[in-house]
């Protein structure tokens, strides 16, 4: 049995050899095919990923962040939007508590510094 893994050996150089030179054209095409397969199923499986993941979502935006701002390295201050209410969430490494709802209606501060050092006595 093992004459026959020596013959193989033996022969299977020689079919290459019989294999006619390519023109760099063809090895170009070759190539060019090749790259469009594989660039093909990487978009195609990318597709895939995309719409598996993105099957338990809702087509609507409710909840819209608007800004996060760390307070320390396990809190975060969030600014959230929720159906046209803004609220001020505070999250923590266990825990998320609502400060404050920020929808009311807004109050008339001055705007320059002379406003405001007119308000004091």
């Amino acid at each position: 049995m093992p004459w026959v893994y020596v013959l193989f050996l033996i022969f299977w150089p020689a079919s290459a050899w019989a294999a006619a030179p390519a023109d760099l054209a063809s090895a170009l095409l070759q190539t060019g095919w090749a790259l469009l397969v594989v660039v093909g199923l990487i978009l195609a499986f990318y597709g895939l990923s995309k719409k598996r993941l993105s099957l338990g979502k809702t087509g609507g935006k409710l909840i819209n962040v608007i800004e996060l701002r760390p307070v320390l390295p396990k809190a975060t201050l969030a600014l959230v939007e929720v159906r046209g209410r803004e609220y001020l969430v505070g999250i923590g490494a266990d825990s998320i508590h609502l400060l404050a709802d920020l929808s009311g209606e807004p109050v008339n501060e001055p705007t320059n510094f002379s406003a405001i050092l007119a308000e004091r006595p």
